[in-house]
């Protein structure tokens, strides 16, 4: 019978412990969404720099969000630069807005990464929502295209686009 106090005060213990125990700080997750992402050159990428037009168009959907009218979503950048094939997959700097089904938007702050394998470059845009709609947020955005081949950059039209590849975005705040 002696054994039932101990046991007693061990439970207590431990109850009393778990109260005073801080909690542990996990990310919660605002938006994720699967979609689609297309990029276009006027001209053509060749194997040359030049001078070129490019067009990021982004569908969202579906998407899943803390904020229940978040249910879609989409982006588009435009920018002229030098580019080439071979400097095409380079690593880069820059902002998208994205637009939401609930009329809201979120600026997006980001570095891009590229890797390349199996026939298949992945870009990883990682960095925060800046303004607007889930501001404060880390974001990170994952595009599959298929590895353009290079023969199409010898000549003209040359490379004028890539995708759609699949799209991959999801927005958490600690």
């Amino acid at each position: 019978m002696r054994k039932l106090p101990l046991v007693t005060a061990v439970v207590v213990g431990l109850a009393s412990a778990a109260v005073i125990a801080p909690a542990a700080h996990a990310s919660s997750v605002d938006v994720t969404c699967t979609g689609t992402e297309t990029v276009q050159y006027n001209p053509g990428l060749l194997v040359t720099p030049q001078t070129v037009h490019a067009g990021v168009t982004g569908l969202l959907a579906p998407c899943s969000s803390s904020d229940p009218h978040v249910t879609t979503g989409n982006y588009a950048e435009s920018f002229s630069t030098s580019l080439s094939c071979t400097t095409l997959l380079s690593p880069r700097a820059g902002t998208r807005v994205f637009h939401w089904s609930s009329g809201q938007t979120s600026t997006f702050s980001f570095n891009r990464t590229l890797s390349n394998a199996g026939g298949q470059t992945t870009v990883t845009l990682t960095g925060h929502i800046t303004s607007g709609e889930f501001a404060g947020d880390t974001a990170v955005e994952q595009v599959v295209f298929v590895t353009p081949s290079t023969l199409q950059c010898l000549a003209p039209p040359g490379l004028t686009a890539l995708g759609p590849g699949p799209a991959v975005l999801s927005l958490t705040h600690p």
